[in-house]
């Protein structure tokens, strides 16, 4: 990949994900502004595009080692499943970890950092909203992405649905990750980037920690769905017959 500057960055992760690394040292949001160019993110923070440009080219390119998979080569049900047991099982597992953490946290030291109690309120509303939309895209949209990849093997007409097009479910979609994306981001923000007071317990810590991590895990999913699982599937379904 050469035309860095001129791809969306959340395109740019899509396409390698150890690029999410790079941006994050900068504080480049390729979540829920992924849809900005790397020289518009650029310009927004001041950056040196070119040395960033240097950084990108520097890194293993996806399908050039284990850890760095091409996924722009892979049919869309393999995609789906990768990111149903990656991303979702990922998710699932620490969602209620980190539940359990915010409660003890919130009984031990509550009373000296009343901010927990609105970081608490931020959480439960984002474990709510990503535990239905996994759902949805289990349930519902992953099992049509991977019919469709079937019938297209298969030189057979689009799959029957419950909606009418793919872009009413991925633009749903699309808007629940930005809503999920702003709430981590206003958490990130309120705690300085997840950085534990001094006061902080062990518990206090680890919870911290978890919520770095979900955050982290979060970008690339989302960067994964939105620049390269859905728009393949957009362009699959235009392309096949209906009748």
């Amino acid at each position: 990949m050469s035309n860095y500057a001129e791809l969306p960055i959340g395109k740019i992760v899509a396409d390698n994900l150890a690029a999410a690394e790079v941006f994050e040292q900068y504080g480049l949001d390729f979540c829920c502004h992924g849809h900005f160019t790397l020289q518009e993110s650029c310009q927004k923070h001041d950056l040196d595009l070119q040395a960033l440009v240097k950084q990108l080219q520097e890194l293993p390119q996806s399908g050039t080692t284990e850890h760095a998979p091409d996924y722009g080569t892979w049919p869309l049900d393999k995609l789906c499943r990768h990111i149903v047991e990656t991303h979702h099982a990922f998710t699932k597992d620490i969602l209620p970890k980190s539940s359990r953490h915010f409660d003890m946290v919130l009984r031990a030291h509550g009373a000296t950092h009343p901010e927990l109690e609105g970081l608490h309120k931020q959480f439960k509303t984002l474990r709510q909203e990503l535990e239905a939309h996994l759902q949805k895209e289990e349930l519902v949209l992953f099992p049509f992405i991977e019919a469709m990849q079937q019938a297209r093997r298969q030189n057979l007409r689009r799959p029957e649905s419950c909606f009418t097009v793919l872009s009413q479910p991925l633009d749903q979609m699309i808007d629940e990750h930005e809503e999920a994306g702003a709430i981590l981001d206003s958490m990130h923000a309120k705690t300085e980037g997840f950085k534990a007071p001094a006061d902080a317990c062990n518990t206090y810590r680890l919870l911290f920690k978890e919520l770095s991590d979900l955050e982290k895990d979060l970008h690339r999913h989302i960067a994964l769905e939105n620049h390269m699982l859905f728009p393949k599937a957009a362009d699959m379904e235009k392309s096949m017959p209906r009748n």
